[in-house]
């Protein structure tokens, strides 16, 4: 097989590779054959197979690989015009009906029984974007009919796919202007700075209406027939976020990026290739009375550098653009819109852009990145304490972090924070850190700054490895000390590193591709297993990339479902789906707006898959090889590192398979018409 395909994959575990010996097989639950070749296939996070074919489009059941639905108006799909609709129990598909084309049609279809709930070649829309309405269960697209110079607004219900409305003039250019000759080409003008999607998702209101910014405009709009309640021009932007402070009630603030080729502040690199100007860029800040949509400010706040975060704070709008340099924090006052902090309101320069914050009783602990997460160096991280008083930095130096920040949280002595090098508690009275010595990951070569060096965590107790100790350290989060587990050096066969931990009942596991080793809370050695690896790196390929979904998943899943499952359990009139969604909120973070529209079926189905994840399995997957047997794709007991099944993937030295760890489902393709399941 030719490639590899990419999976959303969802459960706690992770993947390395090994080689084996003697080991029981797993039998093949199911087995689904197709009339023509598999193009591509993908988990959806429902759990549901989607294949494509030669012939069209395939939804399987994960339980039994019976064919649901099929769909043959999308033979031959390309993989890179198939998209999920996070947070939904759909797919997008976008297309263009000819070469010439340069507004992509677009098909919106439900996993289960694939049903079509939107076609825009159907319709004849030119897709511009589409934004699910959580609360609502509808649609808006902004699109293009043929022979137009604006865009339209349609709303669809997501249920039935039924159009409940379309506005074709609400980006229309304005009749006033110039007339003759001059004024129709204003017109025309504007009309096609109108031809142009939304700069930020829709945001619903609780009255059955919403907010949504255009680079042209900020509009309040009945969601349930498109009358629009109010809008209002702004200067043309790039981008847009909407926000609302508990501070001030009925008042919706704005934030807008502007590009221009004049100014100051960031700016863009020109190429002398493509002879590009420089581009610079403020962010502005308009408040408006919700209801009517008067414009509270005489103009908008404004500031050099790019939209970033945003913090609604009592003493009024902390605003922190991005930069490659060094930008400007500053406070907006909510009544007048003018900038507070600084000398003549003109800011306070921090160390970089703030990437992260927590509020603590001592100020705002802000994260910024100076010259780094924006250009790929990723070399300088640093903290400081912003005191929202008076607007001023705390710390006279702040403190520069080793590596990139992966995380931190509050703790008793101060904050425990982890990056791609070092591991320390900065205690927030002095500025200060609370070891002398960080534990370290590394040298440059060893450390890998790309990723974070290995910690496992249970309870009160953080676990690290330190490839410059070589050796396993435990700290403790309540007293502030920690102390190295292991007495001797901790080697992996292969000159490999440890790259993740996992912590388990009676120990700690280390583990690297080709590697896994237990050590018991007592630092004694339980056991050490290396596996030599495939020479195929496509073999391992998949798996690597499993982990890094994985690790994605983890990372941002909490945070993107939370409020959508409070706001469909709010809008279903099932009463296990509302329970389900109302327990499903509390088990994720917090969450400002999510695209998010299940029904009370998929809630259900995804309430399984979501406490499935929950349950740490007993065994990490591997890919191996046995010079007689082949390759193979095993499990491998956390217990005692034995192998206890194993998948022959034989000699195909780049397969095709795809896996489901929330359920732990293999899906392997050993011929170019046919998928193999696996249940672990």
């Amino acid at each position: 097989m030719k490639k590899i395909t990419r999976t959303f994959l969802l459960a706690v575990m992770c993947t390395y590779a090994v080689a084996v010996f003697a080991q029981p097989k797993t039998a093949p639950a199911w087995s689904a054959k197709f009339k023509s070749p598999i193009n591509w296939q993908r988990v959806h996070s429902l759990g549901y197979l989607i294949v494509s074919t030669n012939d069209g489009l395939y939804g399987v059941n994960p339980g039994d690989g019976k064919i649901l639905w099929e769909n043959k108006n999308y033979p031959a799909l390309s993989a890179d015009r198939f998209q999920e609709v996070d947070g939904t129990e759909f797919v997008s598909i976008s297309f263009l009906t000819d070469k010439s084309s340069t507004i992509p049609m677009q098909a919106i279809i439900e996993v289960v029984g694939g049903k079509v709930l939107f076609d825009s070649q159907k319709e004849q829309i030119g897709v511009l974007s589409r934004h699910v309405l959580p609360s609502s269960g509808r649609l808006l697209v902004i699109g293009v009919r043929p022979n137009t110079l604006s865009a339209s607004l349609f709303m669809y219900e997501i249920a039935s796919g039924k159009q409940l409305w379309a506005n074709d003039d609400l980006f229309k250019a304005d009749q006033a202007g110039g007339k003759g000759l001059l004024g129709k080409l204003q017109a025309m003008g504007q009309q096609l700075s109108n031809l142009q999607s939304l700069t930020s998702e829709p945001v619903e209101l609780q009255d059955q209406s919403m907010i949504i910014t255009h680079p042209n405009y900020v509009i309040r709009l009945n969601s349930g027939d498109g009358k629009v309640l109010w809008k209002n021009s702004i200067q043309p932007s790039k981008r847009g976020q909407v926000y609302f402070s508990p501070f001030k009630k009925n008042v919706v603030y704005i934030g807008t990026e502007v590009e221009s080729e004049t100014g100051s502040g960031f700016t863009t690199t020109s190429s002398s290739n493509n002879k590009e100007p420089q581009k610079f860029y403020t962010n502005l800040y308009y408040a408006f009375d919700l209801a009517s949509g008067n414009a509270l400010w005489k103009e908008p706040a404004k500031e050099n550098d790019k939209l970033n975060q945003v913090i609604m704070h009592e003493k009024g709008i902390i605003i922190c653009p991005r930069s490659s340099q060094k930008p400007t924090i500053n406070l907006v006052d909510y009544e007048t819109g003018k900038t507070m902090w600084g000398n003549k309101g003109k800011g306070v320069k921090a160390q970089g852009s703030v990437v992260s914050y927590i509020t603590t009783e001592k100020g705002i602990l802000i994260t910024t990145a100076f010259d780094n997460a924006w250009n790929n160096k990723a070399e300088e991280y640093y903290l400081n304490l912003l005191d929202p008083n008076t607007g001023t930095l705390k710390f006279e130096k702040s403190v520069k972090l080793k590596g990139d920040l992966v995380r931190s949280e509050m703790v008793p002595k101060g904050l425990l924070f982890i990056t791609t090098r070092e591991v320390n508690i900065l205690d927030t009275n002095t500025g200060s850190l609370l070891w002398g010595n960080s534990i370290e990951a590394g040298t440059s070569l060893t450390g890998e700054k790309v990723r974070p060096f290995p910690t496992g965590s249970k309870g009160d107790k953080l676990y690290v490895f330190s490839s410059k100790e070589d050796g396993l350290f435990e700290i403790d989060k309540t007293t502030g000390i920690f102390r190295k587990m292991t007495s001797t050096k901790v080697e992996f066969g292969g000159k490999e590193l440890p790259k993740a931990i996992d912590v388990v009942a009676d120990g700690v596991l280390l583990y690297s591709d080709q590697n896994v080793l237990k050590f018991g809370f007592d630092g004694l050695l339980k056991y050490s297993k290396y596996y030599p690896a495939p020479r195929q790196p496509a073999l391992v390929r998949a798996l690597l990339m499993a982990e890094a979904v994985r690790a994605a998943y983890i990372g941002a899943a909490a945070s993107a479902y939370s409020a959508a499952f409070a706001q469909a359990s709010a809008q279903t009139n099932d009463a296990a789906g509302k329970a389900m969604g109302q327990e499903l909120s509390k088990g994720f973070g917090q969450l400002g707006q999510a695209g998010f529209a299940y029904s009370s079926r998929a809630l259900k189905e995804f309430n399984a898959r979501y406490k499935a994840s929950q349950n740490t399995p007993n065994f990490v997957m591997m890919m191996t090889t046995q010079e007689k047997k082949g390759n193979q794709l095993i499990q491998v007991n956390k217990t005692n590192g034995e192998v206890a099944s194993a998948v022959d993937i034989k000699n195909d030295k780049e397969p095709e398979y795809d896996v489901d760890q929330i359920f732990n489902y293999i899906y392997y393709r050993p011929t170019a018409a046919e998928i193999v399941c696996y249940k672990l």
